[in-house]
């Protein structure tokens, strides 16, 4: 699976900076991964509105692309190329198209769940549970697509190429050495297979995978990349963020007594299980790019 990402993401280069092989991938794994929650959150009290949820995650899909797309019909862009140089702040004021797609959804969250309002106890829950959905999903991974038009060699790929590594470095350690040597319990109550000796793999693994990024970066692609110290601090807090994203779901899990978020990714679960790890990495892998990244 990463190396179609990464297939998908070099032949997307063609069609800088407009990436529409990136934007039907993001709409089909976000579209996915919004549904397998509604599902999972029905068991609970909360019980979200599939059609509010699906649809602000859609939403915030597209307003990921909404800044890059009328940065060309206007005079002004946002990252400055109509302006002369580089905006380094451009990818925080990207962030102002999503977050306000967002705060369109809440608003509209509040009015259809009120219109459909039929008796006591059951709308605050409805509103709640779609706007907790939309945030977890449409907010959190808002980040990890913005990373795709960061100022660079090939775009994006590299901080996307990091990120990916990272965190999946973290996922296969945490689960190669927890299965070897796993004796003592991380968090029981949310994850009981997941174990401390598994935790320290998965850094290990993460700050590894991140190391090697940088190498082939620097000796194969000969592009700009992150130091050496920085690499690995890469590493080490963007795999420790994907570990607690994957404890995070597997608590959204536990309370829904399911062990799985679906079938969909045979060996995997669902397509919420592939990405929760991502889904807290990215927020943290975009603000480290930002200060760090060359």
């Amino acid at each position: 699976m990463v190396g179609a990402l990464l297939l998908v993401l070099c032949l997307d280069e063609w069609f800088a900076p407009w990436f529409p092989v990136w934007f039907v991938l993001a709409l089909i794994v976000m579209g996915s991964a919004s549904l397998e929650l509604v599902a999972l959150l029905g068991e609970t009290t909360i019980k979200p509105s599939g059609n509010t949820v699906f649809a602000g995650v859609i939403t915030l899909v597209f307003a990921n692309w909404a800044p890059h797309v009328t940065s060309h019909f206007l005079s002004t862009a946002a990252h400055g190329e109509f302006l002369g140089g580089y905006d380094p702040l451009g990818p925080v004021n990207d962030l102002g198209w999503p977050l306000l797609a967002f705060v369109a959804v809440v608003m509209g969250a509040f009015v259809v769940q009120s219109l459909q309002r039929q008796k006591p106890g059951e709308t605050i829950a409805k509103i709640a549970g779609s706007i907790f959905a939309v945030a977890y999903l449409g907010l959190l991974g808002s980040f990890m697509i913005q990373l795709r038009w960061f100022h660079g060699a090939y775009h994006g790929i590299l901080p996307l190429a990091f990120l990916v590594a990272t965190s999946k470095g973290a996922d296969t350690g945490a689960y190669t050495v927890g299965r070897i040597a796993g004796r003592h319990k991380l968090w029981p109550r949310i994850s009981p297979n997941k174990t401390i000796e598994g935790a320290f793999g998965g850094l290990l693994f993460g700050v590894g995978a991140a190391l090697i990024t940088a190498v082939v970066a620097r000796y194969l692609l000969h592009a700009p990349t992150l130091g050496w110290t920085a690499a690995a601090g890469f590493g080490v807090i963007v795999s420790s963020a994907a570990q607690f994203g994957d404890l995070m779901e597997s608590m959204i899990k536990r309370e829904c007594a399911r062990k799985d978020a679906s079938a969909a990714v045979p060996g995997f679960g669902g397509v919420l299980d592939v990405i929760d790890s991502l889904l807290f990495a990215a927020p943290v892998a975009f603000a480290y790019w930002l200060a760090f990244g060359p």
